[in-house]
């Protein structure tokens, strides 16, 4: 499984982005800051186009805030994609200051660009799965004999 990490610093920090790709699908991890830690999940389905989002509650009972991270990186990148998409985030920096939060934007614009070349080199050999028809399964997806 193709596997790269990919890192940005302005302000004073750094955010990473951590792409897992598994045949035409990819898995991305952003975190950085001072306490990296899971914020939010944005997920999007290939085939339906549809996009689900998962906000977590912070420490101090508000939901974090790096779901708008999450957005804004697949929003970048789901043109582009062979497949389905989970970008997972979560950057905390202690005292944050309105230039880093700006500058996590630019930064997060910067590694989806990175992600997507990545992408390009590594989807050249996808397969497509074959699936066995002649197995069939209950309803709660059971084999049948």
């Amino acid at each position: 499984m193709p596997r790269k990490i990919f890192s940005v610093t302005r302000e004073n920090y750094t955010i990473y982005a951590d792409a897992s790709l598994m045949n035409k699908d990819i898995v991305v991890t952003l975190s950085g800051g001072n306490i990296p830690h899971l914020g939010g999940v944005v997920t999007y389905d290939y085939k339906t186009k549809k996009v689900e989002k998962i906000y977590f509650d912070s420490h101090d009972g508000r939901k974090h805030k790096d779901i708008f991270l999450a957005e804004r990186f697949a929003e970048k990148i789901v043109s582009k994609l062979p497949g389905n998409l989970c970008v997972t985030a979560g950057v905390h920096i202690d005292g944050i200051t309105k230039a880093q939060i700006e500058a996590s934007f630019e930064m997060c614009d910067s590694l989806a660009a990175h992600v997507i070349n990545w992408i390009k080199d590594q989807t050249q050999n996808v397969q497509e799965p074959k699936y066995i028809t002649h197995l069939k399964r209950d309803q709660a997806g059971k084999l049948l004999d």
